[in-house]
């Protein structure tokens, strides 16, 4: 079965005619077939091949049998293609394989290479040109194929004309201004429509001819004979790139026919100029190294050179013969033509360059001849003379009769000038210059004052010449003092301003400065007080005294001051002293705290004493007791020696006024007393027992105090356990109640000190004796017992006499015994009375006296009272 495959690409077109002639048979009825090694060929036979291209490889099986099957292979890699022919685009080892049934053949492998296309490059010598300049691009590619040549600025395709020209693979421009910017050319391989990469940009800069300018190096276009004239030609780019050519009036400038004119580099000189110079002068330049390129012409420079040299003038403004100084001088130098510089002298002394001489404010010093020199360069012209004369404008003086005035007053001052001119005249104070309005009024030279507060101050005067505004100095300051009018002072003495009837008062009215130059004026309730209408008022200088007040002298009392010469100067009132005088004098008032009409001692006795008013001293007096001199009287611990009348005096000066007396009653407290009670119990356990005892016959509760500490107990009976810390401990204690008195007075102190190792002693002895009795009469019965009867019997001597024998004063053994010797009893009294201590009574006002405490027998026991 014929087939035709037919495989078209963009660049190269190849086409393949395969032809297999494909017979039915039976597959079992035909011979092993054999299948020669295919052959992998090229349609295409050039030496270097490119990716662009299209390239086609076909397996040729030679001989072969009809309706094989193909498999092609990259790179050991199945393409999956079973043509007969394939297009590769990559480069790799290509392998094809033939089947047939079970049979195969491979072939060998085919190494295909296909590269890039070249990049080509713009070469030139050129990467800037001026306009009209000839420049030239080359494309270079270092392959040898026949390339046909593109070239491009920008994204646009260049083509030949009459400004552009392409041969090769040269482009060659005859530069404009729109040549500039970046170039690429790209190639296309013939026959074989391979195209190159473009290649990198190439960038020419076009630059227009710069256009040269021509300058005055001195500013000016005029001259005068024998000035120095410098032309200069420049072109700012690449300066040193260029030479010049010169013109004047059109013609090119010969060199070295003028002697005053040379050419040095880029300027043209004339040392010493002439009329003949006079021209319009213009320059080009010419390109160093690239001859035919010239720059335009530059702009024209208009020279004129005058035939002669004038003076400078001298320009006057307001001249005066003489001038006055702080006058304006103002001269001006003038010289036609430009870029003069003026100088003015003095004398012969440099004085200032400028082409006005101003002289704001002339002196003395500043007379004398003047001119100005105009200069420009190294030439300079001096022009005429001028004297000018200055002298100094005559002092004013400020002439017046005040020298102080008071707020008020009329004051004017003058100001004398000696020169006859016509004057103005203005006044100044401080700094501030004086205009006329309701305080101050300007009349010819003379300044008038209604006198205020801020004319207090230095005043000048300043005239000025009509017509001229030559002004004098300023006068000497002269100096008024403006002195606001005092403000008198009102005080009292006493301070207060409520008074009792005869009290005296003085009221004063006083001016602190200049108080010798000041009389004064008494007002009360707004109208002036006469003076010699009551006896009890007098005005001893500035002072109005009250001898004895009345009621009628209560008012609003004020005054003022009066200038002693200049009369109708008077101050402003004082503020007002409203006095206020009583028609009677009451009793000072004793106001009482915790009033009892009975005090107990220790209570807190507390008096007020009163007076309505102020400045009052408080006077306490009881009895002829010398006085206690305080608003109150307080007793913070009342005694019997309080007891008495008191009364208070309130006193001011030298008006007193007593109160009513009051009595203070005192009475003692319940005193409380402290004794120690002796019990059995006692003895034997070393205790004691304290007992309190107040005698008012009221229901008590108690306090114990230990040391003065207060103890935890408040019956009246106190358990003290003895031991060495109570036995040296003082006791005391007191009653309380809850009615008046609130308290007992506190008893004695009590100190056991001894009396426990007294009972032990009078113990121990007291346990002898009673030994002793029950031995004796032991004894004695036992011997009663044992003795042997006698033959005679006589009557038996009892040791122990009975109540019968007592009363027939027969006496028995044992009182024979007692009587007939001392006891045993009396020997122990004797020993205690040789160890007998003292006790000590401590008292409530913490003197503590040791008193010797007798002991009192009670039945042969010993019992010791506290005190």
């Amino acid at each position: 079965m014929p087939f035709h495959i037919e495989i078209s690409e963009p660049l190269c077109s190849i086409i393949v005619a395969v032809s297999v002639q494909v017979k039915s048979q039976d597959s079992t009825t035909e011979p092993p077939v054999q299948i020669p090694k295919p052959q992998i060929t090229l349609n295409v036979a050039h030496k270097v091949l490119y990716k662009t291209e299209r390239v086609t490889l076909s397996c040729e099986v030679t001989g072969g049998p009809p309706g094989l099957q193909y498999d092609w292979y990259k790179n050991s890699e199945d393409l999956g293609e079973h043509q007969h022919n394939i297009t590769a685009s990559d480069s790799g080892k290509y392998e094809c394989k033939a089947t047939k049934g079970a049979m195969s053949e491979k072939s060998d492998s085919y190494t295909l290479t296909l590269e890039d296309p070249p990049q080509p490059q713009v070469r030139s010598d050129w990467t800037e040109a001026f306009h009209g300049e000839k420049v030239s691009l080359q494309c270079v590619i270092q392959a040898s194929e026949n390339w046909n040549y593109m070239w491009f600025k920008g994204q646009n395709k260049i083509v030949s004309n009459d400004e552009t020209n392409i041969q090769g693979n040269t482009l060659t421009l005859s530069v404009q201004s729109s040549h500039d910017g970046e170039y690429v050319c790209q190639a296309v391989l013939q026959d074989r429509k391979v195209t190159t990469s473009m290649s990198t940009p190439y960038s020419l800069t076009v630059r227009e001819l710069p256009q040269p300018k021509l300058s005055v190096e001195s500013q000016w276009k005029t001259f005068y004979p024998t000035e120095k004239v410098t032309l200069k030609c420049s072109v700012k780019e690449d300066s040193d790139k260029w030479g010049y050519e010169w013109f004047r009036n059109g013609a090119p400038l010969p060199k070295d026919k003028d002697k005053d004119i040379s050419l040095p580099g880029n300027t043209l000189s004339i040392s010493s100029a002439k009329a003949v110079h006079s021209g319009q002068y213009t320059c080009r330049g010419r390109h160093l190294k690239r001859t035919p390129v010239t720059t335009g012409e530059a702009e024209a420079v208009q020279l004129h050179v005058n035939d002669n040299t004038p003076k400078p003038t001298i320009t006057k403004h307001k001249w005066f013969e003489p001038f006055y100084s702080n006058e304006r001088i103002q001269f001006n130098c003038n010289m036609p033509g430009d870029g003069w510089e003026y100088h003015w002298h003095k004398d012969t002394n440099p004085r200032i360059t400028n082409p006005e001489l101003t002289i704001d404010s002339v002196s003395v010093t500043d007379t004398g001849v003047y001119h100005c020199k105009a200069q420009r360069g190294d030439f300079s012209v001096n022009s005429e003379t001028l004297q000018v004369t200055v002298k100094d404008p005559p002092q004013p003086q400020v002439r017046s009769d005040w020298t102080e005035a008071f707020h008020g007053e009329k004051v004017s001052l003058q100001c004398v000038i000696q020169a006859s001119e016509n004057w103005n005249y203005m006044w100044f104070k401080g700094q501030n210059k004086i205009v006329s309005n309701d305080e101050t009024n300007i009349q010819g030279n003379t300044l008038t004052l209604s006198v205020q507060s801020s004319h207090d101050g230095e005043y000048v005067c300043q005239a000025e010449l009509q017509g001229r505004k030559v002004t004098t100095a300023k006068s000497t300051p002269y100096s008024l003092t403006v002195r606001e009018l005092p403000k008198p002072e009102l005080s009292i003495t006493p301070e207060w301003k409520t008074f009792y009837p005869t009290e005296k008062l003085t009221l004063k009215c006083s001016v602190k400065e200049d108080s010798d130059k000041w009389g004064y004026e008494w007002f009360r309730n707004g109208a002036p007080l006469p003076k010699d209408k009551d006896k009890d008022i007098s005005f001893p200088g500035n002072t109005l005294s009250i001898s004895s007040a009345k009621a009628v002298h209560s008012g609003q009392y004020t005054c003022r001051g009066r200038h002693l010469k200049r009369t109708p100067v008077t101050t402003g009132e004082t503020g007002a002293v409203q006095l206020l005088v009583y028609d009677t004098t009451p009793k000072a008032a004793i106001t009482k705290r915790e009033w009892f009409e009975l005090f107990y001692t220790e209570e807190r006795v507390q008096l007020h004493c009163n007076m309505s008013g102020v400045g009052w001293k408080y006077h306490w007096y009881k009895g002829t007791n010398p006085p206690i001199i305080n608003p109150e009287l307080t007793i913070n611990s009342v005694s019997h020696a309080h007891t008495g009348d008191y009364h208070c005096k309130a006193q001011r000066g030298d008006f007193s006024v007593n109160s009513k007396t009051l009595q203070v009653r005192v009475q003692a407290r319940p005193p409380a007393s402290l004794t120690l009670e002796t019990e059995l119990s006692d003895i034997m356990t070393g205790d004691m027992t304290l007992r309190c005892n107040i005698t008012d016959g009221r229901q008590w509760n108690y306090t114990w105090f230990m040391n003065g500490q207060q103890l935890n107990e408040s019956s009246n009976v106190l358990k003290v356990a003895g031991n060495e810390e109570t036995i040296k401990s003082e006791f005391k204690c007191k009653g309380r109640n809850v009615v008046r008195p609130l308290y007992s007075a506190l008893s004695d102190g009590f100190i056991a000190n001894n009396i426990i190792f007294k009972r032990k002693i009078l113990l121990a002895i007291s346990g002898c004796l009673v030994c002793c009795i029950v031995i004796l009469i032991i004894g004695c019965i036992v011997l009663k017992i044992t003795r042997k009867p006698e033959v005679k019997e006589t009557p038996h001597t009892d040791l122990f006499f009975s109540m019968t024998d007592s009363k027939n004063q027969t006496a028995s053994p044992m009182k024979e015994y007692i009587d007939s010797s001392p006891t045993e009893l009396e020997e122990l009294q004797e020993k205690e009375e040789l160890i007998t201590d003292r006790t000590s009574v401590v008292h409530e006002d913490g003197v503590i006296k040791d008193e010797e405490t007798p002991a009192s027998e009670a039945n042969g026991l010993t019992s010791f009272k506290g005190r």
